[in-house]
């Protein structure tokens, strides 16, 4: 196995999160640590354990890149069966990848496991993970149900075919929501799996994180797209699921596609102007009226 962590600037939580990797009770892998350009000492850590572990591997990169070139490029480094990406901010209980790694291997079928995750907020606040439950069916249903709701990033830091994952990574992402769009794509290539009980605890943030970010974050693009991601932050998004998505499997789910853009939409209008938040809650209590719920 291949575990990539990405890492930047997290010389306070750096060995908490390297213990917890090199802790697992599945010692066959790899730990390729792609440190994005830090400049506090990261650098220094990450290298003093590869000195010392030779499943330990560090690459710095002499300036920072976008996350999603850095998140693209560990995987593409990886030859192993199997790889999980990691965060510096998050910790893994020891038998992780062994429970995720031990149902891969019965079930030929599935290109990803994970187990339920903890999502740990600023304030101490401790919540489950709403995104790893199983995802099954033909390649359709599976992309169908995915955006149904893509809820939380949990589900992308399970463990998966290494090989199947590379596929569903298109090279020159640079969106809001390209991890969507990456585990969209593993969809079409197997089962998605989840082991009960949690074994990972991530590192959660406050709602308008994003927001106060907004060019950064939603507004990429140049001329007209750009444009309009002001107030279609998924149009991207959008475009780049038609791009690569089967002709089935889009027509399958456009649809939701579309409701995920207006759900965003509504967010962050509620975001700017809170005097519309109850205006927001009618609307989500319609969403429930009229669309199927989903685990």
């Amino acid at each position: 196995m291949t575990i990539g962590l990405i890492i930047y600037n997290g010389v306070d939580i750096a060995r908490r999160c390297i213990d917890s990797l090199i802790g697992q009770t599945y010692t066959d892998f790899v730990l390729l640590i792609h440190d994005n350009g830090s400049t506090d000492g990261t650098s220094e850590i990450c290298a003093e354990y590869a000195a010392r572990d030779p499943r330990v591997r560090h690459l710095r990169h002499p300036q920072t890149i976008p996350q999603s070139d850095n998140f693209r490029g560990v995987l593409m480094f990886a030859d192993s069966e199997y790889y999980m990406w990691a965060a510096d901010d998050d910790i893994w209980s020891p038998r992780f990848a062994e429970l995720c790694i031990a149902q891969l291997d019965v079930n030929p079928d599935a290109v990803a496991c994970c187990t339920e995750v903890n999502f740990r907020y600023p304030d101490g606040d401790v919540r489950r993970a709403r995104g790893t439950f199983p995802i099954v069916g033909t390649p359709d249903e599976r992309v169908r149900t995915y955006l149904h709701n893509p809820r939380d990033s949990a589900r992308l830091y399970g463990v998966y075919r290494t090989k199947a994952l590379q596929a569903s990574y298109p090279a020159g992402l640079n969106m809001f929501g390209y991890d969507w769009l990456v585990v969209c794509l593993s969809m079409l290539h197997g089962h998605h799996l989840q082991v009960d009980g949690v074994q990972l605890l991530r590192s959660g943030h406050a709602p308008g994180k994003y927001f106060e970010r907004y060019d950064r974050h939603f507004v990429r693009d140049t001329g007209l797209v750009g444009r309009l991601s002001w107030f279609l932050p998924l149009l991207p998004l959008s475009q780049a699921l038609k791009a690569h998505l089967p002709r089935s499997a889009w027509r399958a789910s456009r649809l939701r596609v579309a409701r995920l853009n207006l759900i965003q939409l509504l967010l962050l209008l509620k975001w700017k102007w809170p005097v519309l938040n109850n205006t927001f809650l009618l609307a989500r209590k319609v969403d429930r009226l009229f669309t199927k719920k989903h685990p």
